[in-house]
């Protein structure tokens, strides 16, 4: 299923205007070092959970959960200038700005918007206050509903980065039961270049995998790196917590710290595509830590089980042999799509390719793609 079949980005962060037509189950993203690959990720990511505070205080270049700066690490994801506006006898700055994002496909939110408003000498001890609101517009024309908009509005305070709920605004009808029901969220997570350092993410994400028997085929993902793996076990590390154990046939039980990167990312993508099961999975730099001549059969596993899961994949690449690699690992009937940015003057510029016109461009005439 197409969860998201066209997106326009409207503004967020450097990118304007930027329309993304016809998306596949398969999406691959290209373009020369800082073209807004990445932003995109983070974009897609706001859309699928548009009232979700942690989309924009968790991002997804960052490590997760690291919280620190607050306020300064939300504001530059917002394209601003300040506004200053007087209070009285009293100067009070204001950043007032919001980014845009706009879609359909079966998801069924069709505007996502993001407003940050920082009011500086605010309080008796003039620190910083922010304003962060949600809002989202939903339609669902298989159940004959009329566009309804939903909106969440959060208070932050720089000094103990602490989010208050400060309510929940439901002006047409759209309240508790459409957010518990996950008519508003997709699943989705972005996997960055670093994510596979951290142990502690991937014990929570076994155990989920686990719990959806999917223990197997992340095993069989990571024999495409080391056949001599046979399993994977959650241990409690000398009283000091539980750790990532592979089995192995020469090695028995040894700690995943043991392993090289290319293990690490292979059991991050298997777990994250878990937990993300009918929703959608953004990689950053698709090729991070795989040699080669491994990506084929990595790919293939990874084409294969984003089908069987209902998983829409968008990754961003700096790799011809990745995005040669991704072609060999599809056939005619997986709906693979290319997409170039190309920074100009006055914004990103997109460029489309399907799988078709992908296969004459690299197999036929060998050029290149990625500029």
């Amino acid at each position: 299923m197409i969860h998201i079949k066209n997106l326009t980005i409207h503004q967020f962060r450097g990118l304007r205007d930027l329309s993304w037509d016809s998306l596949g189950q398969i999406n691959l993203l290209v373009g020369v070092n800082n073209s807004g690959k990445t932003s995109v990720l983070e974009a897609i990511s706001t859309y699928c959970r548009p009232l979700d505070p942690l989309q924009w205080l968790t991002r997804g270049r960052d490590l997760k959960g690291d919280r620190q700066y607050l306020l300064s690490r939300l504001k530059w994801q917002f394209p601003a200038l300040p506004q200053n506006q007087q209070n009285g006898d009293r100067k009070i700055d204001v950043y007032q700005v919001q980014t845009h994002i706009s879609g359909d496909g079966s998801f069924p939110v069709i505007d996502s918007r993001a407003i940050y408003r920082e009011l500086t000498g605010v309080g008796k001890s003039g620190e910083h206050q922010a304003d962060l609101e949600l809002v989202a517009t939903i339609f669902n024309p298989q159940q004959h509903q009329e566009k309804q908009e939903c909106s969440v509005n959060f208070q932050l305070w720089n000094s103990g980065g602490l989010i208050t709920r400060s309510e929940v605004l439901s002006p047409k009808k759209v309240g508790h039961q459409d957010l518990a029901s996950g008519n508003l969220m997709l699943p989705v997570e972005i996997v960055t270049p670093l994510d596979h350092w951290i142990e502690k993410l991937q014990v929570g994400l076994l155990s989920e995998a686990i719990l959806q028997r999917f223990k197997a085929e992340v095993i069989k993902l990571l024999q495409v790196i080391d056949s001599g793996i046979v399993g994977l076990e959650i241990l409690d590390n000398q009283g000091i917590g539980s750790g990532l154990y592979i089995d192995h046939k020469q090695l028995g039980l040894a700690p995943l710290s043991i392993c090289g990167n290319a293990v690490r990312r292979l059991l991050l993508y298997a777990l994250t595509l878990a937990k993300v099961r009918g929703g959608v999975l953004l990689i950053d730099e698709l090729e991070t830590s795989i040699h080669t001549d491994a990506l084929g059969g990595v790919f293939s596993w990874l084409v294969q089980w984003c089908s069987k899961m209902d998983v829409q994949l968008f990754a961003t690449t700096q790799s011809l042999e990745a995005v040669d690699a991704m072609l060999d690992a599809t056939s005619e009937d997986v709906d693979l799509v290319l997409y170039r940015l190309r920074p100009e003057e006055s914004q990103t510029k997109l460029i489309r390719l399907d799988r078709e016109t992908l296969c004459i461009i690299r197999e036929e005439l060998g050029q290149e793609v990625r500029r």
